[in-house]
């Protein structure tokens, strides 16, 4: 199967000189050891059943990452404590759900944020994550683009990855790291054997805001959430304007 629309990270050029693609990997850089050495981070990874979203996606013409981002979103309403900034040594819960989605370029990892997430339709949250992708495409985006960012989806789908673990952006609480959607066998319901496409997902959490109970409870919800994705399309923070 393939996963090209899985994630809207690609490829962008640099501009003539290189000097903004170089300044943007030595702050995430600064950012990224910063946070590995001083957060203390744990991980939990699910395995997801993607059989309804795979149905949906091809009905309706929306990808494998804007089902995950709106998952995300209902999840981080039902569990606002993953939604949090460590600020001034304790956590602070955030009023609006801003989801930073890692966009890979050939300059480093760029992280365009989707702001107000609660407050878009599903179809709205995949046309924004387009936008934000194609401005980075173009190397437009700006610094409003990449600030206030209270949740990260990194997805590596698209390259086979089957599962992985990222690194907490500091100040939140917490990354989702997505992997590729393959196909395993399981035992359904009946008990009997079968082939479903599933995927392993793992949150990255800072164990000042968190622990192992946060982390299992919202990711059951993710999990809920995505092998019923009807409720993402029929919910009220996701109808249709």
């Amino acid at each position: 199967m393939s996963e090209k629309e899985h994630d809207v990270g690609t490829s962008v050029k640099a501009d003539s000189s290189g000097k903004k693609l170089v300044r943007v990997r030595r702050l995430m850089e600064r950012k990224m050891v910063d946070s590995w050495q001083n957060k203390p981070h744990f991980f939990v990874t699910i395995a997801v059943d993607m059989t309804d979203i795979i149905r949906f996606r091809k009905d309706l013409g929306i990808t494998i990452n804007d089902f995950i981002m709106a998952a995300a979103s209902a999840a981080l309403k039902e569990h606002p404590w993953v939604n949090s900034h460590w600020v001034d040594g304790e956590a602070v819960e955030q009023p609006h759900i801003n989801l930073a989605m890692a966009v890979a370029t050939e300059g480093g990892l760029y992280y365009p944020v989707i702001k107000n997430v609660e407050q878009l339709s599903l179809k709205q949250l995949g046309q924004s994550a387009v936008a934000l992708a194609e401005k980075a495409h173009r190397g437009h985006l700006s610094d409003d683009d990449q600030e206030g960012g209270t949740f990260t989806i990194s997805n590596m789908g698209m390259l086979g990855v089957e599962s992985f673990a990222a690194i907490v952006t500091p100040p939140q609480a917490a990354v989702l790291a997505v992997g590729t959607v393959k196909g395993e066998v399981v035992v359904d319901e009946h008990e009997e054997l079968v082939v479903a496409p599933m995927v392993r997902v793992t949150l990255s959490s800072d164990h000042r805001i968190l622990d192992g109970a946060d982390a299992a409870e919202f990711l059951d919800s993710l999990r809920s959430y995505l092998e019923a994705p009807v409720t993402l399309i029929a919910g009220t923070c996701f109808d249709e304007a």
